[in-house]
């Protein structure tokens, strides 16, 4: 079996917080995301035996708590994934999944399997506003708004929801209101957008939201969610109480 490759990151302290992750990524992903900022994954192919990867599992495994797969988007490469989860489990690692919440049944049969622990979800706008949605994802929105629902209410028990903010996309006080009253009662993460690592040149004309202005969104998402926190360049992760 071999994977579509987009490389390793031996060891991660910002992918899962409070622990120390190997992340793994997948080439290939359905959205085309203005921001990505791992773009140059999502075209051409690198293929790789799935048991060197399994071997950068093995090495690692002293050294690390959890695999996070991430992309492009994991859940393309389905029977892949499903199998270096199994590997990672059977290292005695814990697992989680950075996706986009567009394969919904795919994510319920890892859990079906326990071979997922967190569920790293990106909410990347309003689900009540497809036409955002559309732009923020480059693709069909009320499509993707209805598999992003789906995966959430299959994935509410093992959940973490991401929003990334951008200024001339997701960046206002209304917008995160309507996703912390959309989504489940889970931990809830405001990413600070680097329009410098992502593809659109308009977005480049905007700096990055600070801190302060982060610190704000999650006094909104804090009115009705308990658990909040930001994730800046400068602060690392910082939980809002």
């Amino acid at each position: 079996m071999e994977v579509n490759f987009g490389g390793i990151i031996p060891v991660s302290t910002v992918d899962w917080y409070g622990k120390v992750s190997m992340v793994i990524f997948f080439r290939k992903c359905p959205l085309r995301c203005p921001y990505c900022q791992n773009y140059a994954l999502l075209e051409g192919d690198e293929f790789v035996d799935i048991q060197e990867i399994e071997s950068e599992i093995e090495k690692a495994k002293d050294f690390v708590n959890a695999v996070v797969f991430s992309g492009g988007e994991p859940a393309m490469q389905f029977e892949q994934m499903k199998r270096l989860a199994d590997f990672a489990k059977r290292c005695k690692l814990l697992v989680g999944i950075e996706t986009n919440g567009c394969y919904p049944e795919r994510l319920r049969e890892l859990i079906r399997m326990k071979l997922v622990d967190v569920i790293f979800l990106d909410v990347k706008a309003p689900l009540s506003d497809p036409e955002l949605y559309a732009k923020v994802s480059g693709a069909d929105g009320k499509k993707v708004v209805s598999l992003v629902r789906k995966s959430l209410e299959i994935c509410k028990d093992r959940l973490e929801v991401r929003t990334t903010v951008f200024r001339g996309l997701v960046c206002k006080k209304e917008h995160i209101k309507a996703i912390a009253e959309e989504i489940p009662p889970v931990t809830y993460v405001i990413q600070q957008g680097r329009p410098e690592q992502g593809p659109s040149e308009e977005l480049k004309r905007y700096d990055a939201p600070s801190r302060d202005e982060l610190m704000e969104l999650a006094r909104v998402a804090r009115q009705f969610l308990s658990h909040v926190r930001i994730r800046t360049k400068e602060f690392g992760e910082e939980v809002i109480t």
